[in-house]
């Protein structure tokens, strides 16, 4: 029997490795928690919900011996060190299912996104602890100099983180099913096809979107309060979006109007995922966020962690608009990033 018969369908592949990404990742998220839980149980304590009671752990449970010190450096930088293995085990995860990472294909994107990041996270800090004050930090060391390489690593992986998870859902084909074909019709030259929605009246929308967005955007600083929260999450979809798309950038609204709703969606996975992980890696640290809502009424005591459960909402927008964000930033970065492949990526 020839060699082709007996085996027709060609010679078998290997199997494809386990990336080490893909477990070193995992491995730094389940030694941080166990350090985290490690410090809760040596100290004795629950979560910290205000500044004195964060000083009060320090001071009057001070580590004693190497395990303890550790758990404590980790309770304290709990945000950085987690989020950065999540992003080494993303890096794993998206290359077992492309074959190569987003990270590895188009590193200097990648980079950039998180230098980028870091100042799209300031600018929200910035609006909220000069408008809104939904939320601050307690915990925080007081030495700069200490605090700042935990604030590049966990600023820095907030855009990324939300691009990442929502690429692994991309890329896992659960949104195939968000798009709409273009309507064919018969025409005086043959059959033609009509772009899916708002094809008569697509300028109007944009134009509007662009208003929209200066009004949510100028509310917070117009009318302070915390339920202007909820714009800011919002605002610069609609303000920054149509400009993305008259410059021809990747665009929730090109998406639209092609009929693809699949990268909208997937950004909003990404960021209410995140939104899980972060309030539960956020809650028992000791450096860390809380919140304070008071126009939610009675609902702000019905929390996910330290997160109030209707706060949840915000991470869906959030996640589409820190990619847009994201997207403008890209106008004066071309030739230093590299570009989107298609309108399946968004990172």
């Amino acid at each position: 029997m020839s060699s082709s018969l007996a085996n027709p369908i060609g010679p078998a592949r290997p199997p494809r490795k386990v990336p080490r990404t893909l477990v070193a990742g995992l491995l730094i998220i389940l030694i941080c928690q166990a350090l985290l839980f490690t410090d809760v149980w040596l100290t004795g304590r629950g979560p910290v919900h205000t500044q004195a009671a964060a000083e009060a752990i320090k001071h009057d449970h001070p580590p004693a011996g190497i395990l303890a010190i550790i758990a404590r450096r980790v309770a304290i930088n709990m945000t950085p060190l987690a989020w950065a293995g999540y992003l080494i085990f993303l890096d794993g995860l998206l290359t077992c299912l492309q074959g190569q990472s987003p990270i590895r294909r188009r590193p200097h994107h990648f980079v950039l996104l998180a230098l980028a990041s870091v100042f799209i996270w300031c600018v929200f800090d910035w609006v909220n602890f000069y408008s809104i004050r939904a939320w601050r930090y307690i915990g925080m060391p007081s030495s700069f100099a200490y605090r700042l390489p935990g604030y590049l690593v966990a600023f820095g992986a907030i855009v990324p983180g939300m691009l990442l998870s929502g690429q692994v859902l991309l890329n896992s084909r659960l949104f195939d099913w968000a798009r709409v074909s273009a309507a064919r019709y018969q025409g005086p030259h043959g059959p033609r096809s009509v772009r899916p929605p708002f094809s008569r009246t697509f300028t109007a929308i944009l134009i509007l979107s662009l208003l929209t967005g200066i009004a949510m955007f100028l509310w917070p600083w117009l009318h302070a309060d915390p339920i202007t929260n909820l714009t800011l999450w919002a605002s610069l979809v609609f303000l920054l979006d149509p400009i993305n798309y008259w410059l021809g950038r990747p665009s929730m609204w090109r998406d639209w109007h092609n009929g693809w709703f699949g990268r909208t969606l997937a950004a909003f996975a990404g960021g209410l995922l995140c939104g899980f992980l972060w309030e539960f890696w956020n809650y028992w640290a000791l450096t860390k966020w809380i919140y304070h809502v008071p126009f939610l009424g009675s609902a702000e005591h019905f929390r996910y962690f330290e997160m109030p459960l209707p706060g949840l909402i915000g991470f869906l927008p959030f996640g589409l608009e820190c990619w847009v964000m994201w997207q403008t930033i890209r106008i004066v970065l071309d030739g230093l990033a590299e570009p989107l492949p298609d309108d399946r990526s968004l990172i």
